[in-house]
């Protein structure tokens, strides 16, 4: 009987998919299972393969979040929380860990309210507090696109 909480998981053979998506041919990014099992809605985490490789497709306009390198995949409908890449509402969270939402960060760029959002994720990382691997579902740190939509503001 295999633990389910273990980490020693086998992947297969990149031969037998590729990481591009299935919808958009979107080049993806490689997401660890811990990821999958906490964003999927609990019917959908049953269709789970955890043997295989799992990707993220950030692409804006495409309708999945994750696949797998035989072509399952994972929409939009079928997660948990929002994802950022893939929802414009200002009430969507950038930073899942720490809930900077769109909404807080222009309030930010606009009135300079505190704390510094950057700042702020910083220390909570340095405190090792974030959980970007469960709470994000692209499966990593979210600080490159919390600075990446700042700097978007201020153009």
């Amino acid at each position: 009987m295999s633990d389910c909480c273990s980490t020693d998981v086998q992947e297969v053979s990149e031969k037998s998919g590729s990481g591009l998506c299935p919808a958009c041919r979107g080049k993806g990014k490689k997401v660890k299972i811990i990821t999958l099992k906490s964003m999927l809605q609990p019917t959908i985490l049953s269709t789970l393969n955890a043997s295989l490789t799992h990707y993220f497709c950030s692409t804006s306009n495409c309708d999945v979040v994750y696949f797998d390198t035989v072509k399952k995949k994972y929409l939009t409908s079928e997660i948990k929380v929002s994802v950022h890449q893939k929802n414009t509402s200002l009430d969507v969270p950038i930073c899942y860990c720490f809930n900077w939402t769109k909404e807080k960060l222009i309030q930010y760029v606009e009135e300079g309210s505190s704390p510094n959002p950057v700042e702020h994720i910083r220390e909570n990382i340095q405190q090792n507090r974030c959980g970007c691997e469960v709470n994000n579902p692209q499966g990593s740190c979210c600080l490159a696109n919390v600075t990446s939509y700042m700097k978007s503001l201020e153009k």
